[in-house]
């Protein structure tokens, strides 16, 4: 359970004098304070607002987005509440609500597969693998916090374009090197966080894309070799199918009958359709994204005819890896 991270924001206003010049050099003197005052403020306005989201995470406990149980029982990342508390901070943009969507999207499917109830008593590190910011501080790139933090190196790239980096502090003293850049952009005379990078710290390893190993959902699971599939419909059920690796993220299941199952599991009905699963023809296709493993069925029909009278989730839309320890 754990929320995320945002600020406030403060935009200038100017305004011309209409009266008549008395004095010719006065003017010119006015004019030059204003071009020298104008930068220093915005700067100013750049740093609040930049720095805006570090003073929320700061202020709020360092929270990550809320798990809560929805209303099938099931666990959802509250996106919801933590994009409204973003917004409602004036200096978060879209963009990188958007960012901060597709970051979390991975671990939104995954744990909307899990009970609530279970979710509750897992182990710790249990949901590591799609939900590793459960267990860690992810604006911090660390299991610990410091006392505090500061924001320097403010800097105007353009007139639609700033930054300025965030500098951890420990005991008063701020590290040597900086935790991350904050990237603005001047979105209609406000200045708002459009990204935030991290310098001198390890991202989270990318892992080598691999369709191999074990697969599952919350019925079933399945084991990828360099040639086929074993399918297990259940304890006592498996079926080895064929599959065609169409490149390093993709690959057809070929449909067979090549099988060691105890019980009928209802493969070979055919619910009054024409089309129906051949022997030696692709079946689905796979495609590894986001280390999700998404399933396209070739005959649909039959397999939402399977799922409501046979066994539903047995061919489902996607599978997750999940730790083996």
């Amino acid at each position: 359970m754990k929320n995320l991270l945002l600020i406030p924001l403060i935009f200038l206003t100017s305004c011309n004098s209409k009266e008549e010049k008395t004095n010719t050099e006065k003017p010119v003197e006015n004019i030059e304070n204003q071009i020298e005052k104008e930068p220093v403020d915005e700067l100013k306005t750049i740093e609040q607002n930049g720095k805006s989201f570090y003073d929320w995470y700061f202020k709020n406990d360092f929270p990550n987005c809320d798990i809560v149980k929805d209303k099938n029982g099931k666990c959802l990342v509250d996106t919801v509440s933590y994009f409204k508390t973003l917004r409602s901070l004036g200096t978060i943009s879209e963009k990188f609500i958007r960012q901060e969507n597709e970051r979390l999207q991975g671990c939104a499917e995954f744990i909307s597969t899990i009970d609530y109830s279970e979710f509750e008593s897992a182990d710790v590190y249990e949901y590591d693998e799609y939900c590793v910011d459960l267990y860690y501080y992810y604006w911090l790139k660390s299991q610990e916090h410091p006392n505090g933090f500061s924001a320097r190196n403010i800097k105007k790239i353009n007139d639609n374009k700033a930054s300025l980096d965030i500098y951890q502090n420990y005991n008063g003293q701020d590290d040597a090197t900086p935790l991350s850049t904050v990237i603005l952009e001047k979105e209609k005379n406000t200045w708002k966080i459009t990204e935030i990078k991290f310098l001198n710290r390890e991202e989270t390893p990318a892992k080598k894309v691999d369709i191999l190993g074990k697969w599952e959902n919350s019925r079933v699971d399945f084991r990828v070799g360099e040639t086929s599939l074993i399918y297990f419909y259940h304890g006592q059920c498996a079926y080895d199918y064929p599959i065609k690796k169409i490149n390093e993220t993709e690959f057809e299941m070929i449909w067979a009958k090549e099988m060691d199952c105890v019980f009928d599991n209802g493969v070979n009905e055919t619910f009054g359709l024409k089309k129906v699963p051949e022997i030696g023809k692709p079946f689905a296709k796979y495609t590894l994204k986001n280390n999700i493993l998404y399933a396209e069925y070739y005959y649909k029909e039959w397999v939402e005819k399977y799922s409501k009278q046979i066994q539903n989730e047995v061919f489902a839309d996607k599978y997750f890896r999940r730790n083996e320890n």
